[in-house]
């Protein structure tokens, strides 16, 4: 289940805490230098208080770049149970 933890105009963060990993989900509406600025600050300070890394799951290139330019790094490829092939990414502080 996905837990929104911060809710904002531009975007909405959610969780999802799963085999003892938190997975990060992101719905952004609008993207902008001051929005990323924010996102990233937010990020930051979420990952502070979870004292956690964050994984994400990708399933394009666009949201792999995405993922990159929040400070994820790749890890590895997993199949999916629609047998597509999916990248897994963790972001560390």
């Amino acid at each position: 289940m996905k837990l929104p933890v911060v809710n904002r105009n531009e975007y909405t963060i959610y969780l999802e805490f799963y085999n003892n990993i938190y997975w990060l989900h992101t719905d952004v509406f609008k993207w902008t230098a001051e929005v990323k600025k924010d996102y990233v600050r937010e990020l930051n300070q979420l990952q502070i208080l979870l004292n956690a890394p964050l994984y994400g799951i990708v399933d394009n290139p666009k949201l792999g770049k995405f993922g990159r330019l929040l400070g994820f790094a790749f890890v590895n490829n997993v199949v999916g149970n629609d047998n597509r092939v999916y990248q897994i990414y963790v972001r560390s502080l």
